[in-house]
């Protein structure tokens, strides 16, 4: 019997010591999946008692290596396949399954060209880069607070009592930038206000531009002042402030637009099963599993994408493209002064 076609885009898969949001989308649309391969099959037939009585399927996917940074690709593409293989199963279906982390956009292109993906994750710089050719349709966003929007803030944050006032003020000084994805927005968004305030670069107007691992590692050292300034998402930054009021303290100095960094997307022409697979994901929360999964890896829901969502993300990577030495090609990289100290770099440790 020739294996039923279904395509989705899947993601890396961090290691137990890499594990980011990008991961917990990866657990929360595996459920998805399966849910939406069991709505395909006949009702009542046996799934438990052997291969031969279990449906046979085909789950294709394809994401962006710029999505996701520190982990291993053959370790994502290796826990995705157990992770899909197993939740297949426990819906009753065979699965032969491939994943694919791809190194840039011309290779996406590809797929969707080639029809061997029904939805593919981007980042938004590679979606942009994507969306002339009109061979996708961005569909969906991961939601990161609670009323359920796909649209955050980037902050530029310092301790309570700086003298500082102003993005000016930070000339010489030493910052922290956090971003949620591997194309840096927060460096990105950084660059472009400096570019719009006249200050240059942000190579040559601070004295170093770190990027840490985790949210946490660039709150707290504004709190201690081991660092001047820091550079994070809204959404971690409340949830920090929940966990310890006394990050209340910290002053805003700018806030981004509104926007999102991700883009699950479809191809243009539609695929197999693709309205009941995208229903699964939108539907997530409402069931107490899914809610349940949600809930343990800190993703509110997968939410449709909204007239105008891209828009900011769109200003922002176009604004910043125009700043001298960038290119779609080129995208931000954290800049470490020459002259930093050894206790300096200590410091940074802490």
């Amino acid at each position: 019997m020739r294996p039923r076609r279904i395509s989705a885009a899947l993601w890396p898969l961090a290691t137990v010591a890499g594990w980011t949001w990008r991961c917990r989308v990866v657990l929360v649309l595996g459920v998805a999946v399966g849910a939406a391969l069991a709505q395909q099959g006949t009702p009542g037939r046996a799934t438990s008692i052997g291969n031969s009585e279990l449906r046979q399927a085909r789950l294709y996917g394809v994401a962006s290596s710029r999505t996701f940074s520190n982990v291993n690709r053959d370790d994502a593409r290796a826990a995705l396949k157990v992770w899909f293989n197993v939740v297949a199963r426990q819906r009753g279906f065979v699965l032969d399954s491939k994943m694919d982390i791809v190194d840039n956009v011309a290779e996406i292109r590809e797929r969707l060209l080639s029809h061997t993906a029904d939805l593919v994750m981007l980042g938004v710089p590679d979606y942009l880069e994507l969306e002339s050719s009109r061979l996708s349709v961005p569909v969906l966003t991961h939601a990161r607070n609670a009323q359920g929007g796909g649209l955050y803030s980037y902050v530029l944050v310092v301790k309570g009592s700086s003298a500082v006032t102003s993005l000016a003020g930070l000339r010489g000084k030493n910052i922290l930038a956090f971003s949620r994805n591997g194309v840096n927005t927060g460096i990105a968004w950084i660059d472009v206000l400096l570019g719009q305030e006249k200050l240059g670069r942000a190579a040559s107007f601070f004295a170093a531009v770190k990027v840490p691992a985790k949210a946490q590692a660039c709150v707290l050292p504004v709190f201690f002042g081991t660092v001047d300034a820091c550079v994070v998402d809204e959404v971690n930054l409340n949830l920090a402030k929940e966990m310890n009021p006394q990050l209340g303290q910290l002053k805003v100095l700018a806030r981004s637009r509104p926007m999102i960094e991700s883009v699950i997307a479809t191809p243009a022409d539609e695929g197999p099963f693709q309205k009941d697979l995208i229903d699964s994901i939108l539907s997530l929360h409402e069931d107490s599993r899914g809610r349940q999964l949600l809930m343990v890896f800190k993703t509110e829901r997968i939410v449709r994408l909204q007239p105008g969502d891209i828009d900011s993300a769109r200003e922002l990577w176009r604004d910043y493209y125009r700043l001298p030495g960038a290119s779609p090609n080129r995208l931000p990289v954290p800049t470490v002064a020459a002259e930093s100290s050894a206790a300096d770099r200590g410091k940074a440790r802490d």
